[in-house]
Order: structure tokens, then C-alpha cells, then sequence
């Protein structure tokens, strides 16, 4: 839109070497009603003194900040037809003729945005004589804001600079002579004049899906089939993005992924790296980016890539709110107001998010018991209704110290509160399938937790375009306390009853303490005009405390039982270094990097006195290399190399006896997981259809897998183990296409085939190769101005895990959204799993074993909800490359 302007206020100004010397037409009301404007009902009047708008044609229509109607549709940088009152048209007389031009006038415009000088550029700057107000001459302003008027006769003159949304400014006396020839103004400040509207109707949106060459992103807002749910709402409808029915995800068929927020770690990844999926509303959500093969400027770890939620923050001027509310079928509620406040220097910015849902879940596993001299079989039944509360209420500031020094800061406050009961019916049955006993466990458990968010962060740019240093400093907290009371019940005779399966009571407190702080320093320098040089420091620190206490109860006496006790501390800490280097050579652009990461890991099981101390050293390489075959077409060509370390709960070897006839247990000797990811990306943008297509190959060494025995006292065992390693490599197809000018359609295929690779002291059952791929098609439709209907649907064919196989499974997911109340407000409702389809069943195998199981979690919801904008306003062309340039999340790569 710059170079827009530039150009009608070249046509305006005659190119700015000329005098004014014809009379530009006044446009004509149909004209202006056309346009969405009410008449001009004024009367031209002549003027006798120069008219601040008389003389600025570069200026567009100023009614455009006083007279806009409320059915006006504007897009921000648009240009209108502005008309020009008559003006005098004195012509220079033969003195001025023959007078020598000797003269230069020289000066920057500006402007204080958010306590930082901005350059107003291609602004109009005229020259007039004092003593009758005729045009000399003028001048536009660079994209620096600089302006020069050269070739200025000897004389008395004054100033007067417009543009549009600024307060005209006038110098006013300026002299020429042969003695003071030049004149330099140095920086001249101007005002703002944009003013909030009745009603302003911007045309135009973000899509709900964004596509480049490095990473997929999802606009929230676009997203009607996520209205009212939670992060996993969200990520159930990201192409190759896929979530099983406990919440966990997985990307490209890999369960190895980091979940960020804002571009840093969370209290509650520490934990659990998908926990904070279900802590994170929605509405509070601006956007997901999906980056599958990241550079050196991230972390190493995640075999398949990250995912970073990035939360809203409003940065427009002025006071900018919305409140939301929505409710769900069988109890589920939810509410958020986010608040935001700019002025002068400062940004403020608030949220507050409260969820409330009750779900019921159920599974049912059957098991056959294979032994020497016998079979026997097991039916498990499991019923549960979840109840969770959730409060987030956070805070934040930006404070601009100098033009060019930028502070961040905010804190999060986290409160949940979770209580579910569940019910087990274990059936025992022998080998003619004759029932030998039945065994009920009932669970009642509490889990409060709270957690606090620190964020600090400091920019600094320089004079040098380009060239910046930014230092972030995170600090992330979680305590909770989780209480579990078990009634066990069973009337399978003692001779074949399993040692861990006591009748009576018990109960279980289990307390945790959870932090995560990240330093982290990055510098960006620009070599020329084309070259750029990224360099930084990050130190990572996790600890992870957690204290279970285990009590048998009789006769009203709580007895606690050591051997089931457990009491584990984890300390990671992990210090990077990278570098990158980026060249531009017409059409080809390249990035190399290198990152490395030394990690310490100190794992302490205090009740059995195990500890396991481990560091080690790695190098992680990266190369990009984009070429450009044409505008529409562009290519890139990657290779990463990135690491997986192991989950404190897959190194924790205390047992879980939450399921007595189903034990887990980690194991400390786990090494890390090594990857080496490759990928050829191809983008195609045609007119109304646009093309993303990769080819993907991914080896991983050492790949972390869980492994299940069964023991002879009918008890299976779960722990973890490393493999030899695992290959994916597959074709993943985006395509955009718009059928209709009110109807896209996004459809998203991957295809992709895995093989796994048993180590040599391991049973060699475990070594398999499956073909799997996935769908999904999402259409979006806006039949009318303010209504945007969305449906969606998803598949997964059945793919391979070491010691099983997961099946299909298919959903259809519809959103509907209304725009009311002139656009402040909005309709909008959701159900999820339309036709009820979405389960998720495996089955499994052992030397000794095979069974199956079906998982299903309530997944038809309907929500209805309203949300309301409390204000709106003008955004500049500006406001809207800074809101773009601020929003980038910690550590985005340019590839």
C-alpha cells in the first residue's frame, strides 16, 4: 500500500518539481455514496488563506476520520478519491523567473508510536511563498520518513506537511538567501489524528490454515469447530496432527513432539509435554504453528518437530477488549475476558479463562494368557466420569525505554482442580470360557494443583537494519497434591488370586513439585544486504519432585506400605549454543547451522536409594536451501539433525499400581533418542488453488518404546526400552482451493510408511514395517457478509506400534458462527464428533500374550456460546507490520 501512496501523491504533486497550475475536479456525491460514504453536503468556499487540505492531494479523504457510516467497508491502506476545494492559481512572476534557484530544504518526519519514533513515510511536504501563498514547490518523504527540496529560490517561505491520519504541521518562516543557502530541519514530529469509529467493517481475513515452506499455522479465530474448547480442540483439526483418546499427540505418526508456549517451555511440559494442552482455553489461543523440521536456532529436542501455542495479546492503540461465554452439553462451561490498554510508552494486558467440564469415559480390554500348561482369559471393564475446574489469570506489561530498548514482562496464574471416579469390573474366565471370579476396584481421586508463569524479555535494535539482541528469562512453576482412595473388592479364590491384588482399602498422596527455567540470548547480524549471521546462548533447568505415599487401610488403621511408596527427584539441565548463516543469491537463499547441547540428568529414587547420573554431548547440524522456480512456485530442500530425551515418568522406576493386574514402571538406563530428519518441500499458488506438497524421510536411533511382559502370576509389566531404530519416510499433499468466492476448501493427505527395528538382545517380534495415512478436509463457507460455517472431516487408517497395532478411526466435526450487533458480537456454536464415531482400539501382543482394547471418551459435545468485542478502532498500515513483526514467537527463523 506504500508504494500506492507514493504513487498518487506523485500524480497529486506533479512528481513535486512543478507548481500547482490546474484545478483538480471536487468528486461528485454519487461518486462518494458509491464508495460507502455520505454525501458532501458542504459548500466550496474560496479560500482567502491557504487551506491545510487544499494543497495535499497526496492526503486521501479526510471524511474518512469524521463522516464514515456505519455500513462503510474499509480496508486498511485502501485509497479514496479525495476532493480538492479551488485554489488560487497565482503563477510566478517574471522576477521569480529570473531568479537563480540556489537553495535546499532538508528534514525528517516522525512520529511517536507506543514511546518509539517511526518514520511517517510518503507524506505530502509543500513550500509557498509567505507573503501570497503560492506554491513553490514540494516534495515527498522516503521510506525513512527524510525528505530534500532542492532548486529553492532566494526567498521567505513556509512549510506544510500532511498525511493522512496526521495532524497537518506548518514551519513557519523559512529563509533563503545566497549567504544561508541550506536549510536542514532535523526531525519534525507529527500527531496522530485517527480516532476511534461508530463502525468500521474491514474486508478481508486471515485464513484458518497458513501454509510455507517450514511450518503450518492455525488461525484460532478462524476455527468455528474449536469454538469453546481447549488447545486439544484445536490441534484435532491441524493437518498431520493427531490426538488419542488420553490427550497425547503425535505428528507425522510420531508421539515425539515439544510443546511450546510462546516459543518457551511451560511449568506444566515439564511434567507432562501434552498436560497443558487441556490448561489452555481456546479463546485464549491466537494461533498454532506446527514446524516439522525446525533450525538450530531451536532446541534439538522432539524427533517430529514443535508445536507452539501462541497466546493473544492485543496490540492496537487505545483500549481493546472481548469477553466470551459459552456452554456445553452435560455440564461443561467456560468464560474468558482478555483486556488490553495502550498508551504512550505502555502496553497493558490481562486475561482471565475459567473452564468447567464433566466427561465420561469408558474401556474394554479382553486378554488371553498363554502358558505352557494353560490359557486363561481376561475381561476388564472401565467406567469414569472426569470433573475438572480450571483459572487462568494473567497479567502483562510492554514498557518502551528508548526508541529502540523494549520490555516484556508477565505472570500466569494457574489454579485447577480435578476429581474423577472410576469403576474396574475384572472378570477371570478359564480356558472353556468359564467364569472363575470377578474382581472390583473402585478409585476416587482429588488432584488440586496451582502453577505461576514468570516471563521477562528485553529487545534492543540498533541503527543498522537489521542487527538485534533479545534476551528472554522464563520461570514456570507447578505444586499440586493428588489423593486417591481404592476399594478393592474380588471373589477369585486365594489359589489363583494375583499377590498384588489386596482386598481392602487403600489410598495413595502424591505430592508435586514441578520448575522449569529458561535463559536465553539471541543476536542477529546483517552482513550486506543479503547476508545474516545468528548467534546464541540458551540454559535450560528442570526439577521435578514427586513424593507418593502409599497407606493400607483396616480396621480404620492406616498403615503405609514402604515398597509401594516412592519418592523421586529429577534435575535436568541442559546448556546450548548455536549459529546460523543465511546468504540470498537471486534466486536461490541457503541457511547453515549448528547448534550444540550438553545435558546433565541426575535421577534420584530416594526410598530405594537408585540414582542415576548421566551427561552427555551432542552436535546438531541444520541446512535449508530454498530456491525460487518462479513467483507462484517455490522449492526447499532440509536436513536436521534433533534428539528425544526421555520423559522423567519413562525413567522413574518406582510402580504404578493404579491398575494392580496392569503394572507400569520406567527404567533408568534409557539413552536418548538420535534423529535424522530429511525433507523436500514443493509451493505452488495458482489463482484461486494453492499446493504444498513434502516428501519426509526420518531415521531415529536408539527410539524409546514401551514393552510389555507377562508374568506367571497372570500380572503384565509395562516398562520402556530402546530399540535399534525406526524409519518413516513418506508424502504429505495441502491443498487450497477456493470453488466458490464464499466457499474453500482445505484438504490435507499424508501417506507414510514406518519400519522398526528390534535391537539384537531383544525378541525379534518386535521388528515391523506398516504403510498408514491420514485425511482430513475441512470447508468453510460464508454464504453471507458475518456468517462463516464450517465442517470437517478426519480420518487415520490403522498403524503400527512395536507390540501392536493402533485401528482407524473417523470423526466429522461442524462450526457455525453469526455476526450480530453490527459486528461487536458473535453467535457461534460447535459439535464435535457429529455421528459419534471417534474410539480409539488397539491390539497387542507378547511371547505369552495377546489382547485388545477399545478406548472411547465422550467426544459428541455441543457448545453454544457468544463472544462480544468491547471496542474497535483504526489500524494503520503500521500497526499492522508491527502487530505482524511483534507476534512472531521467540526464535522464528526466516526459513
Amino acid at each position: 500500500m506504500a508504494i500506492l501512496h507514493y504513487v498518487i501523491a506523485l500524480a497529486a504533486l506533479g512528481f513535486c518539481g512543478h507548481a500547482y497550475a490546474q484545478e483538480v475536479p471536487a468528486v461528485s456525491n454519487s461518486m462518494l455514496q458509491g464508495l460507502g460514504f455520505e454525501a458532501d453536503t458542504t459548500k466550496p468556499v474560496a479560500p482567502t488563506r491557504p487551506d491545510t487540505t487544499q494543497y495535499n492531494s497526496a492526503d486521501r479523504l479526510d471524511t474518512v476520520r469524521t463522516s464514515v457510516t456505519t455500513n462503510a467497508s474499509i480496508a486498511p491502506g485502501d485509497s479514496v478519491v479525495t476532493p480538492v476545494p479551488t485554489r488560487s492559481q497565482a503563477a510566478p512572476t517574471a522576477a521569480d523567473n529570473a531568479q537563480a534557484r540556489i537553495g535546499r530544504i532538508s528534514g525528517r518526519l516522525l512520529v511517536n508510536q507506543n514511546g518509539k519514533n517511526e518514520p511517517v513515510e510518503f507524506a505530502s511536504v509543500g513550500l509557498f511563498r509567505l507573503a501570497d501563498s503560492t506554491s513553490v514547490t514540494g516534495a515527498l518523504t522516503d521510506e525513512k520518513g527524510a525528505f530534500q527540496i532542492a532548486s529553492v529560490p532566494a526567498g521567505t517561505f513556509y512549510l506544510l506537511v500532511q498525511s493522512l491520519g496526521f495532524e497537518a504541521k506548518r514551519i513557519p518562516r523559512l529563509a533563503i538567501s545566497a549567504d544561508k543557502p541550506d536549510v536542514n530541519l532535523g526531525n519534525i514530529i507529527l500527531a496522530e489524528t485517527a480516532r476511534q469509529l461508530k463502525e468500521v467493517t474491514v474486508q478481508g481475513q486471515k485464513e484458518a490454515y497458513e501454509y510455507s515452506l517450514d511450518r503450518k499455522i492455525v488461525n484460532v479465530d478462524q476455527l468455528p469447530v474449536a469454538t469453546g474448547g481447549s488447545a486439544v480442540d484445536i490441534l484435532q483439526n491441524v493437518p498431520s496432527v493427531t490426538i488419542d483418546v488420553d490427550g497425547s499427540l503425535s505428528l507425522r505418526g510420531s508421539a515425539n513432539v515439544i510443546v511450546l508456549v510462546d516459543g518457551k517451555p511451560s511449568g506444566l511440559t515439564g511434567l507432562d509435554r501434552q498436560a497443558i494442552l487441556e490448561q489452555i482455553p481456546a479463546s485464549n489461543i491466537e494461533r498454532i504453528e506446527v514446524i516439522t523440521n525446525p533450525s538450530s536456532r531451536y532446541d534439538a529436542d522432539g524427533a517430529a518437530g514443535i508445536i507452539n501455542i501462541v497466546l493473544k495479546k492485543e496490540r492496537a492503540s487505545g483500549f481493546n477488549g472481548n469477553v466470551q461465554l459459552n456452554v456445553g452439553t452435560r455440564d461443561k462451561y467456560n468464560a474468558a475476558i482478555n483486556l488490553n490498554s495502550r498508551f504512550k510508552k505502555f502496553n497493558l494486558f490481562s486475561s482471565y479463562n475459567f473452564r468447567q467440564e464433566r466427561r465420561f469415559s469408558y474401556r474394554n480390554s479382553e486378554r488371553q494368557n498363554i502358558f505352557e500348561d494353560s490359557i486363561s482369559y481376561l475381561n476388564q471393564r472401565n467406567d469414569a466420569i472426569r470433573r475438572n475446574v480450571n483459572h487462568n489469570l494473567r497479567f502483562g506489561v510492554d514498557y518502551n525505554l528508548t526508541d529502540r530498548d523494549n520490555l516484556t514482562a508477565s505472570i500466569m496464574y494457574r489454579n485447577q482442580y480435578g476429581l474423577d471416579t472410576e469403576t474396574e469390573v475384572v472378570n477371570t474366565l478359564s480356558n472353556s470360557q468359564v467364569p472363575l471370579g470377578q474382581s472390583i476396584r473402585a478409585n476416587r481421586e482429588s488432584d488440586p494443583s496451582t502453577g505461576l508463569d514468570y516471563v521477562f524479555g528485553y529487545r534492543r535494535s540498533f541503527d543498522k537494519k537489521g542487527r538485534e539482541f533479545t534476551f528472554d528469562a522464563t520461570l514456570s512453576t507447578n505444586k499440586g497434591i493428588e489423593q486417591q482412595n481404592f476399594d478393592q473388592t474380588t471373589t477369585l479364590p486365594e489359589a489363583i488370586r494375583p499377590p498384588l491384588l489386596r482386598i481392602g482399602q487403600q489410598r495413595a498422596t502424591n505430592e508435586r513439585d514441578n520448575q522449569v527455567a529458561v535463559l536465553q540470548a539471541d543476536f542477529i547480524e546483517p552482513l550486506g544486504e543479503k547476508k545474516r549471521l545468528e548467534t546464541g546462548l540458551k540454559h535450560t533447568f528442570r526439577h521435578l519432585g514427586t513424593n507418593y505415599i502409599f497407606e493400607n487401610g483396616e480396621n480404620g488403621f492406616w498403615t503405609p506400605d514402604v515398597n509401594l511408596s516412592n519418592n523421586f527427584i529429577y534435575d535436568e539441565r541442559t546448556s546450548a549454543a548455536y549459529v546460523n548463516f543465511g546468504n540470498e543469491m537471486k534466486k536461490f537463499s541457503y541457511q547453515l547451522g549448528l547448534r550444540t547441547e550438553y545435558t546433565s540428568i541426575n535421577a534420584d529414587q530416594r526410598i530405594t536409594n537408585q540414582q542415576n547420573k548421566r551427561d552427555y554431548i551432542y552436535l546438531f547440524p541444520s541446512a535449508f536451501v530454498n530456491y525460487n522456480l518462479s513467483q507462484s512456485q517455490k522449492l526447499q530442500v532440509n536436513y536436521t539433525r534433533r534428539i528425544n530425551r526421555p520423559s522423567v515418568w519413562s525413567l522413574n522406576p518406582f510402580i504404578d499400581l493404579s491398575d494392580p493386574l496392569n503394572i507400569q514402571f520406567g527404567n533408568p538406563n534409557l539413552s536418548p533418542e538420535l534423529i535424522n530428519s530429511f525433507e523436500l518441500s514443493h509451493l505452488w499458488y495458482g489463482k484461486s488453488t494453492s499446493v504444498t506438497s513434502s516428501l519426509f524421510y526420518r531415521q531415529t536411533i536408539n527410539e524409546v518404546t514401551r514393552f510389555r511382559t507377562l508374568r506367571p502370576d497372570g500380572i503384565t509389566e509395562q516398562t520402556f526400552l530402546n530399540l535399534n531404530k525406526s524409519q518413516n519416510y513418506g508424502l504429505e499433499l495441502v491443498v487450497n482451493q477456493d470453488i466458490l468466492k464464499w466457499w474453500k476448501v482445505n484438504g490435507n493427505f499424508s501417506f507414510f510408511q514406518r519400519t522398526i527395528q528390534s535391537s539384537p538382545d531383544l525378541p525379534g517380534v518386535l521388528t515391523r514395517t506398516n504403510r498408514s495415512w491420514t485425511a482430513r478436509l475441512t470447508s468453510n463457507m460464508s454464504p453471507k457478509k458475518g456468517t462463516d460455517l464450517q465442517v470437517l472431516l478426519n480420518y487415520r487408517s490403522p498403524f503400527i506400534v512395536a507390540q501392536g497395532t493402533i485401528k482407524g478411526f473417523f470423526n466429522v466435526d461442524l462450526g457455525v458462527k453469526q455476526d450480530v450487533l453490527k459486528g461487536r458480537g458473535t453467535i457461534n456454536l460447535r459439535v464435535s464428533d457429529i455421528f459419534n464415531t471417534l474410539r480409539f482400539q488397539n491390539e497387542s501382543f507378547g511371547t505369552n500374550f495377546v489382547s485388545s482394547t477399545v478406548n472411547k471418551r465422550e467426544s459428541r459435545i455441543a457448545f453454544i456460546g457468544f463472544s462480544y468485542r468491547l471496542s474497535r478502532q483504526i489500524s494503520r498500515d503500521r500497526d499492522d507490520r508491527d502487530k505482524k513483526e511483534n507476534s512472531e514467537s521467540a526464535g522464528e527463523s526466516e526459513f
